[in-house]
Protein backbone atom coordinates (compact mmCIF):
# COMPACT_ATOMS: atom_id res chain seq x y z
CA UNK A 1 0.00 0.00 0.00
CA UNK A 2 1.39 3.59 -0.64
CA UNK A 3 1.82 6.23 1.97
CA UNK A 4 1.73 10.11 1.68
CA UNK A 5 3.83 11.38 -0.75
CA UNK A 6 3.72 12.12 -4.56
CA UNK A 7 3.92 8.97 -6.93
CA UNK A 8 4.00 8.76 -10.88
CA UNK A 9 1.76 5.75 -11.91
CA UNK A 10 2.46 4.86 -15.64
CA UNK A 11 -0.37 2.11 -16.80
CA UNK A 12 1.28 0.17 -19.34
CA UNK A 13 -1.41 -1.62 -22.00
CA UNK A 14 0.35 -4.96 -22.54
CA UNK A 15 -1.66 -5.86 -25.69
CA UNK A 16 -4.05 -3.67 -28.22
CA UNK A 17 -8.05 -4.09 -27.86
CA UNK A 18 -9.80 -6.69 -29.49
CA UNK A 19 -12.27 -6.29 -32.13
CA UNK A 20 -15.65 -8.17 -32.39
CA UNK A 21 -16.48 -8.46 -36.14
CA UNK A 22 -18.41 -11.17 -38.30
CA UNK A 23 -15.48 -14.34 -39.69
CA UNK A 24 -16.30 -15.63 -42.61
CA UNK A 25 -14.79 -18.48 -42.44
CA UNK A 26 -15.95 -19.14 -38.94
CA UNK A 27 -19.21 -17.76 -39.64
CA UNK A 28 -19.78 -15.94 -36.52
CA UNK A 29 -18.85 -12.82 -34.98
CA UNK A 30 -15.52 -13.14 -32.99
CA UNK A 31 -12.73 -11.06 -31.51
CA UNK A 32 -9.94 -10.26 -33.70
CA UNK A 33 -6.61 -9.36 -32.79
CA UNK A 34 -4.20 -6.77 -34.00
CA UNK A 35 -1.48 -8.09 -36.29
CA UNK A 36 0.70 -4.98 -36.35
CA UNK A 37 1.01 -5.23 -39.91
CA UNK A 38 -0.26 -2.98 -42.57
CA UNK A 39 -1.33 -3.60 -45.97
CA UNK A 40 -1.00 -0.75 -48.31
CA UNK A 41 -2.50 -0.30 -52.03
CA UNK A 42 -1.37 2.69 -54.49
CA UNK A 43 -3.79 3.32 -57.49
CA UNK A 44 -2.45 5.86 -59.51
CA UNK A 45 -1.30 8.70 -57.08
CA UNK A 46 -4.02 7.65 -54.34
CA UNK A 47 -3.25 5.61 -51.56
CA UNK A 48 -5.50 3.33 -49.37
CA UNK A 49 -4.00 1.62 -45.96
CA UNK A 50 -5.39 -0.56 -43.66
CA UNK A 51 -4.37 -1.85 -39.90
CA UNK A 52 -4.86 -5.83 -40.11
CA UNK A 53 -6.74 -7.77 -37.35
CA UNK A 54 -6.89 -11.67 -37.33
CA UNK A 55 -9.25 -14.17 -36.32
CA UNK A 56 -8.49 -15.38 -32.35
CA UNK A 57 -10.13 -18.95 -33.61
CA UNK A 58 -9.14 -19.50 -37.38
CA UNK A 59 -6.33 -16.65 -38.16
CA UNK A 60 -8.59 -15.61 -41.38
CA UNK A 61 -8.11 -11.32 -41.37
CA UNK A 62 -9.89 -8.36 -41.22
CA UNK A 63 -9.17 -4.95 -42.44
CA UNK A 64 -9.33 -1.81 -40.27
CA UNK A 65 -9.40 1.03 -43.14
CA UNK A 66 -7.28 3.95 -42.03
CA UNK A 67 -6.69 6.04 -45.30
CA UNK A 68 -8.97 5.69 -48.07
CA UNK A 69 -7.66 7.21 -51.36
CA UNK A 70 -5.81 9.92 -50.04
CA UNK A 71 -3.31 11.55 -53.06
CA UNK A 72 0.28 10.07 -51.81
CA UNK A 73 1.52 13.63 -51.39
CA UNK A 74 -0.63 14.81 -48.95
CA UNK A 75 0.77 11.63 -46.36
CA UNK A 76 3.64 12.44 -44.15
CA UNK A 77 6.49 11.02 -45.40
CA UNK A 78 7.64 9.87 -42.16
CA UNK A 79 4.05 7.93 -41.32
CA UNK A 80 4.30 6.89 -45.28
CA UNK A 81 7.55 4.84 -44.13
CA UNK A 82 6.02 3.83 -41.16
CA UNK A 83 3.17 2.05 -43.04
CA UNK A 84 5.53 0.54 -45.13
CA UNK A 85 7.76 -0.59 -42.12
CA UNK A 86 5.00 -2.17 -40.07
CA UNK A 87 6.06 0.12 -37.12
CA UNK A 88 4.43 -1.75 -34.04
CA UNK A 89 4.12 1.87 -32.24
CA UNK A 90 1.89 3.34 -35.17
CA UNK A 91 -0.08 -0.12 -35.07
CA UNK A 92 -0.70 0.10 -31.62
CA UNK A 93 -1.99 4.19 -31.82
CA UNK A 94 -4.19 2.90 -34.72
CA UNK A 95 -5.69 0.13 -32.64
CA UNK A 96 -6.22 1.86 -29.70
CA UNK A 97 -8.81 4.40 -31.31
CA UNK A 98 -11.88 2.48 -30.22
CA UNK A 99 -14.61 5.20 -31.16
CA UNK A 100 -13.39 4.52 -35.16
CA UNK A 101 -13.21 0.84 -34.32
CA UNK A 102 -16.51 0.22 -32.69
CA UNK A 103 -18.26 2.24 -36.24
CA UNK A 104 -16.47 -0.30 -38.38
CA UNK A 105 -17.33 -3.60 -36.23
CA UNK A 106 -19.49 -5.04 -33.95
CA UNK A 107 -17.67 -3.61 -30.81
CA UNK A 108 -14.54 -3.57 -29.12
CA UNK A 109 -13.19 -5.17 -26.07
CA UNK A 110 -11.22 -2.49 -24.03
CA UNK A 111 -10.52 -5.04 -21.11
CA UNK A 112 -6.98 -5.72 -21.64
CA UNK A 113 -3.91 -6.78 -19.02
CA UNK A 114 -2.07 -3.54 -17.75
CA UNK A 115 1.16 -3.25 -15.92
CA UNK A 116 1.24 -0.64 -13.36
CA UNK A 117 4.85 1.21 -12.46
CA UNK A 118 4.93 3.31 -9.64
CA UNK A 119 7.83 5.63 -8.63
CA UNK A 120 7.83 7.53 -5.73
CA UNK A 121 8.55 11.26 -7.12
CA UNK A 122 8.78 12.66 -3.63
CA UNK A 123 7.37 12.38 -0.04
CA UNK A 124 4.87 15.06 1.57
CA UNK A 125 2.74 14.82 4.76
CA UNK A 126 -0.92 14.52 4.73
CA UNK A 127 -1.86 13.65 1.57
CA UNK A 128 -0.98 11.02 -0.99
CA UNK A 129 -1.16 12.40 -5.17
CA UNK A 130 -0.88 9.86 -7.98
CA UNK A 131 -0.12 11.18 -11.04
CA UNK A 132 -1.56 8.76 -13.53
CA UNK A 133 -0.45 8.57 -17.32
CA UNK A 134 -1.00 5.94 -19.67
CA UNK A 135 -0.02 6.49 -22.98
CA UNK A 136 -2.47 4.43 -25.09
CA UNK A 137 -6.32 5.41 -23.86
CA UNK A 138 -8.21 2.00 -23.28
CA UNK A 139 -11.10 3.08 -21.12
CA UNK A 140 -9.87 1.96 -18.15
CA UNK A 141 -11.79 3.17 -14.72
CA UNK A 142 -10.84 4.71 -12.20
CA UNK A 143 -11.63 3.21 -9.00
CA UNK A 144 -10.18 -0.15 -10.51
CA UNK A 145 -7.02 1.46 -10.59
CA UNK A 146 -7.37 3.16 -7.85
CA UNK A 147 -8.26 0.17 -5.67
CA UNK A 148 -5.14 -2.01 -7.29
CA UNK A 149 -2.90 0.85 -6.20
CA UNK A 150 -4.44 1.99 -2.64
CA UNK A 151 -5.31 -1.41 -1.55
CA UNK A 152 -8.43 -0.55 -1.08
CA UNK A 153 -11.87 -1.81 -2.10
CA UNK A 154 -14.02 -0.19 -4.43
CA UNK A 155 -17.19 0.59 -1.81
CA UNK A 156 -14.48 2.31 0.96
CA UNK A 157 -12.88 4.59 -2.29
CA UNK A 158 -16.78 5.25 -2.89
CA UNK A 159 -16.99 6.63 0.76
CA UNK A 160 -13.76 8.58 0.35
CA UNK A 161 -15.01 10.65 -2.36
CA UNK A 162 -18.51 10.99 -0.71
CA UNK A 163 -16.13 12.33 2.11
CA UNK A 164 -13.92 14.55 -0.15
CA UNK A 165 -11.20 12.89 0.78
CA UNK A 166 -10.46 12.25 -2.94
CA UNK A 167 -10.36 14.85 -5.86
CA UNK A 168 -9.12 14.75 -9.05
CA UNK A 169 -7.82 17.32 -11.88
CA UNK A 170 -9.97 16.75 -14.75
CA UNK A 171 -12.84 18.96 -13.93
CA UNK A 172 -16.11 16.32 -14.04
CA UNK A 173 -13.83 13.27 -13.19
CA UNK A 174 -14.94 11.01 -11.00
CA UNK A 175 -14.75 7.54 -9.70
CA UNK A 176 -16.06 5.88 -12.62
CA UNK A 177 -14.29 7.63 -15.03
CA UNK A 178 -12.69 5.94 -17.52
CA UNK A 179 -8.80 7.41 -17.73
CA UNK A 180 -8.65 8.37 -21.34
CA UNK A 181 -6.04 10.80 -20.26
CA UNK A 182 -3.37 11.86 -17.86
CA UNK A 183 -5.18 12.37 -14.62
CA UNK A 184 -3.85 13.92 -10.70
CA UNK A 185 -6.11 12.15 -7.62
CA UNK A 186 -5.37 13.37 -4.88
CA UNK A 187 -6.02 11.84 -1.55
CA UNK A 188 -6.40 13.47 1.71
CA UNK A 189 -6.01 11.84 5.10
CA UNK A 190 -8.59 10.63 7.50
CA UNK A 191 -9.50 13.90 9.71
Amino acid sequence: MLTSGIYLCEIIAEETPRVLTHCRRCKKTTEFYCSEKFRMNAQQKHLDVWLIYRCSHCDSTWNYEILSRVHARLIDKELHRKFEDNDRETAWRYAFQTEQLRKGSSGVNTAIPYQLVVERMEECEGSLTLLLSTKYPFELRLDKVLSELLGLSRSKLERMAEEGRIRFSLPGATLRSKLKEDLQVTVLAAP
